[in-house]
C-alpha cells in the first residue's frame, strides 16, 4: 500500500525545488522521481488505484512530468489507459498542462 503521507513529503519536496532553482536536471528533482517511480511502479495494480483515487489535481499535475518515465519503466497499456481516464476527471487548467505529458507517455510505449 502506498504510504499517503511519505507521497506527500516527496511532492512537497519537488515543488520546494522548483520554487529554488530553475534547473530541471536537479540532483532532487532526480531523487524525488525515483521515489515516485518506485511508490508508482512496485505494485502497478496498486499504484493505478492511488494515481486514479487519491491523488489531487496538484499531484496529478506534479506527477504527470513523470508519466514517460512510469510507462518507460512498466510498458503498460493499463497506465496509458488509467492516464486517460485522470485526465477526463481533471480540471481543465490541469487538463491542459499535463496532455503533453500523456502524448509522452505513449510515445514511451514506442
Amino acid at each position: 500500500m502506498i504510504d499517503k503521507n511519505e507521497f506527500n513529503k516527496i511532492i512537497v519536496e519537488r515543488k520546494r525545488i522548483a520554487n529554488e532553482t530553475m534547473d530541471n536536471w536537479d540532483y532532487g528533482i532526480e531523487q524525488c522521481h525515483e521515489k515516485i517511480l518506485a511508490m508508482i511502479t512496485d505494485n502497478l495494480q496498486e499504484g493505478l488505484s492511488f494515481l486514479e483515487n487519491e491523488c489531487s489535481p496538484d499531484d496529478i499535475y506534479w506527477i504527470s512530468e513523470m508519466f514517460d518515465e512510469i510507462a518507460t519503466k512498466t510498458q503498460s497499456k493499463e497506465f496509458i489507459e488509467a492516464i486517460h481516464r485522470i485526465h477526463d476527471k481533471m480540471p481543465e487548467d490541469i487538463k491542459k498542462s499535463i496532455e503533453i505529458d500523456i502524448e509522452s507517455a505513449e510515445q514511451a510505449m514506442g
